[in-house]
């Protein structure tokens, strides 16, 4: 199937989340100059030429990301349009969930985490199979759309969700519902058995993640 006629048959790839998703499982299909202009161009044509302004730079990033992949955690995702329920979906898709991790700026604990636990083989290696995590600055001026579906700004998403102190992790599943709520620095096992918590569906059998720490240990 051509590239163009695969975009035209799905049109909810135009979304930021999708359409990164479906750069990074098809850009290979983009055997031609002549076949990657045609299909660019009847994606501009039935989305306004506003559209090359605005996902060039999308594909730009999701070919330097696939490629510097290995060097970070592949887990690890940037959302260029912060539609976080839009991504939700996209991860389901992948048979993921994902992460919103709060963060602001001077949190030693965010840095701590990102450079000592996220990178770590073993966190790694679970949460690339099971999840996708992006960041979300509780400061911040961007505008949103929740995971509930509400447009407003980071400071209004983080106020919505009761953020205060960070890093708060939050773990939605696949239907969108909050699965865990994680706040303050997490060690190595414990970040693990956070992700094991979510993807072994420990709120929805009524277990306190707490409960589900002390039964591991």
């Amino acid at each position: 199937m051509g590239f163009v006629r695969q975009i035209r048959g799905n049109k909810s790839v135009i979304s930021a989340g999708k359409l990164r998703m479906y750069i990074a499982k098809n850009l290979c299909l983009v055997h031609s100059h002549r076949q990657f202009a045609t299909g660019l161009r009847a994606l501009c044509i039935e989305n306004g030429w506003g559209f090359i302004v605005k996902w060039f730079s999308l594909v730009f990033l999701s070919i330097v990301f696939l490629g510097t992949a290995p060097a970070q955690a592949e887990y690890r995702e940037v959302s260029l349009d912060n539609n976080f329920q839009d991504e939700i979906e996209v991860a389901a898709e992948d048979g993921k969930r994902l992460i919103l991790f709060f963060h602001q700026a001077g949190c030693p604990y965010c840095d701590k985490m990102r450079t000592r636990i996220h990178p770590a083989p073993a966190v790694m290696d679970y949460y690339s199979k099971h999840f996708v995590m992006m960041e979300s600055n509780i400061k911040g001026n961007l505008e949103v759309v929740t995971p509930d579906g509400d447009v407003t700004t980071e400071i209004g998403m983080a106020r919505k969700l009761r953020v205060r102190a960070t890093p708060v992790f939050a773990f939605y599943d696949t239907d969108g519902t909050l699965a865990l709520r994680a706040t303050g620095y997490l060690d190595e096992e414990l970040f693990l058995l956070a992700g094991q918590y979510v993807v072994d569906g420990g709120k929805k059998m009524g277990k306190s993640f707490y409960r589900y720490v002390q039964e591991q240990n």
